[in-house]
């Protein structure tokens, strides 16, 4: 039985063959040498039971592919791990546009992770009433008003010249280097931390301290 995390639920999970595993035809075989083989299999999470497909790629033929594929050193996955982190404190709207920019990174859609997270700068400097302008005053205002630290405004911009590079660039120049996309979004969880999530838990620490000491108080204690 194989084990991964789930794309469905998120769970680590156990994943059980349902029917045979198939060879699949030399035609489709996208490394041009050894032998690939595919099935489906079931989350064994009882709250999902969803089924993935599963494909691996071996370079001797198997004799038992129902028994040697779920044994298979690496499987790879269809959905993937799709991460999809929530941002709690953060405007709906831009929370979840935060949260597809995570899942494109997770599937290695890099330009499709880097346009995400410049609209959400962008639609961030909007919620705080900053309409005015280009992205990149935008961002300048953002650092002017207090609302974010000097290297965070350069944070913004590194993000804001990245989505500039997917929206204009040509399609046919060298494409976005993981490593790049990956520190964009980063970046940008950056900035809906320093605006959003960290007052917000700052205020909560804050509400609970108070009501411990109120407690405290009136238990005399």
């Amino acid at each position: 039985m194989a084990s991964t995390v789930c794309g469905w639920c998120g769970d680590r999970a156990h994943m059980a063959l349902v029917g045979d595993a198939y060879r699949l035809p030399d035609s489709v075989n996208y490394r041009g040498t050894g032998f690939q083989y595919t099935a489906a299999f079931r989350c064994s999470s009882e709250l999902c039971q969803r089924l993935s497909v599963g494909t691996t790629h071996t370079g001797l033929q198997y004799g038992n592919p129902k028994g040697e594929m779920p044994r298979a050193e690496y499987i790879e996955w269809v959905p993937s791990d799709i991460r999809r982190p929530a941002f709690p404190y953060v405007p709906p709207q831009i929370a979840e546009t935060a949260s597809e920019a995570h899942a494109c990174l997770s599937i290695e859609a890099y330009r499709g992770a880097v346009a995400l997270a410049r609209a959400v700068v962008e639609a961030t400097a909007k919620d705080h009433g900053i309409t005015k302008g280009a992205l990149v005053s935008k961002i300048d205002d953002l650092h002017a008003e207090g609302l974010i630290r000097a290297i965070t405004k350069e944070f913004a911009h590194e993000i804001r010249q990245g989505g500039n590079e997917i929206a204009h660039g040509d399609l046919a120049d060298e494409p976005m280097p993981p490593e790049d996309a990956e520190a964009i979004v980063k970046f940008m969880d950056s900035i809906l931390q320093e605006i959003y999530q960290g007052p917000a838990e700052m205020e909560a620490l804050k509400k609970s301290r108070l009501e411990r000491e109120q407690r405290n108080k009136q238990s005399g204690t």
